[in-house]
């Protein structure tokens, strides 16, 4: 998968990996750097998102499984503080871990994958704009093709 580097003139593709993380990245999840107390989510699955020639972790994401409904819910997912907002550096850190969340549910559930998520709510617009989320209430939610819509533009392809 491949962030957008919006340092570079023209903006160039650059190479990201997904990984769980790793007990000793736990203390690299700082509230200043990543937005929340992770600490409350240690019982979850945890992931980052990393540049593949670099260990600073990017983004990171906490996810639940919730095998009876097909689901997996997306807890917390964040970019690193100096990667968010219009100065960033780079580009499709969220894309790429939701992607990597819908990834993750069609190899669990296969084509009754859903992924969900509760926004906070000045977002929820902009989740359902750009990642195609559909309101299902308290949360939102992908399944079916904007699912698989969501894999194919952030994890399959160069963008």
């Amino acid at each position: 998968m491949y962030l957008l580097n919006r340092g570079a003139n023209p903006p160039t593709p650059v190479e990201a990996i997904i990984e769980p993380i790793a007990v000793s990245d736990l203390k690299k999840l700082t509230k200043k750097d990543f937005h929340f107390t992770w600490k409350d989510f240690t019982e979850t699955e945890l992931w980052k998102l990393r540049i593949a020639d670099s260990k600073d972790m990017l983004g990171a994401m906490s996810l639940t499984y919730y095998p009876l409904e097909y689901r997996i819910e997306i807890n917390l997912i964040a970019s690193r503080s100096d990667n968010f907002g219009p100065g960033k550096q780079y580009d499709r850190i969220a894309g790429c871990l939701i992607g990597w969340a819908c990834r993750l549910a069609v190899k669990e559930y296969g084509y009754l994958a859903c992924v969900s998520l509760k926004p906070k709510t000045r977002l929820v617009k902009h989740y359902q704009n750009k990642y195609g989320m559909l309101d299902g209430g308290q949360q939102l939610y992908l399944e079916g093709r904007p699912l698989y819509t969501l894999i194919q533009t952030y994890i399959d392809h160069e963008p």
